[in-house]
């Protein structure tokens, strides 16, 4: 049997959504998840049904197409879709194709989501040179992560850098700049306290690391009046053996060329260029 609904009653779930919602819509990113979060669910359904029923033969989606009538437009820099209602008729027309992909396509495509140190991410590591809106607009040419930021240098100039993310050249050089400093953190698998293999001096190892550095090309590190031991270099870090007494004091990293910086011996602390020269 059909039922009429009230003239009101497509209006009665837009009324429900939050005020940026009835008028903006839902974010696009958002809407196509929440498709492909509803056929994730669809699929194991009909894989529950093909395993409990123990059926030989059954069946499958493979390919979704939708045809969306709606308004489309920009709120802070992201795409929002408000579906049309009756008698919109200036609504876009949105097609969306959906097939399936294998998991080694996914991962294969897929961001890598490897988590940074917190201590060393994006805007800790660029010393509040990077705002938000900087952040969204590097995060918009794939770079996420210090590493990242950091080649940058080695692939484009600055420049075409900051061009591609609309962003200040004056400050992105002082991002890269910032981001290229030395940074200190414990190396993975450190051996515990009073083992013999854990430091050449009987403290922790620590790594150094900064673009900069190369394996075979050692920096000269002095802190606490003494030279800072070296035990193994790669590039982009190197494994010192600080004495006891040289924990958590500055350090002067000398990369050669005048390439100089101060950073202290410590996990988690991050360096700073000396007379404001980059690596």
């Amino acid at each position: 049997m059909s039922q009429t609904l009230p003239r009101d009653a497509s209006a009665a779930p837009r009324r429900a959504l939050p005020p940026l919602m009835q008028e903006a819509g839902v974010p696009l990113d958002v809407f196509i998840a929440s498709i492909t979060e509803q056929l994730d669910r669809a699929q194991a359904a009909m894989a529950l049904k093909a395993r409990v029923a123990k059926l030989p033969l059954t069946f499958a989606v493979k390919d979704v197409s939708l045809d969306l009538r709606a308004f489309v437009q920009l709120v802070d820099d992201d795409v929002f879709v408000r579906p049309a209602g009756p008698g919109d008729a200036e609504a876009s027309t949105i097609r969306l194709a959906l097939t399936t992909i294998t998991r080694s396509m996914v991962e294969e495509n897929a961001i890598d989501f490897a988590a940074e140190r917190p201590q060393f991410s994006l805007r800790e590591a660029t010393h509040g040179h990077l705002t938000d809106d900087d952040e969204k607009r590097l995060e918009r040419i794939g770079v996420r992560t210090v590493e990242q930021l950091t080649a940058l240098r080695k692939t484009a100039g600055a420049d075409v850098v900051a061009r591609l993310a609309r962003m200040p050249v004056n400050r992105l050089q002082q991002a890269l700049m910032a981001a290229a400093a030395p940074r200190v953190t414990q190396p993975n698998g450190t051996p515990a306290p009073n083992e013999a293999d854990e430091s050449l001096n009987g403290s922790p190892r620590l790594d150094l690391h900064a673009p900069a550095l190369r394996a075979g090309r050692l920096p000269f590190i002095r802190a606490a009046g003494q030279d800072v031991p070296v035990v193994e270099s790669h590039d982009g870090r190197v494994v010192l053996a600080p004495y006891p007494m040289q924990l958590g004091c500055p350090a002067e990293v000398d990369f050669g060329g005048g390439e100089r910086a101060r950073v202290v011996l410590a996990p988690g602390s991050v360096g700073r260029w000396m007379d404001g020269v980059p690596p």
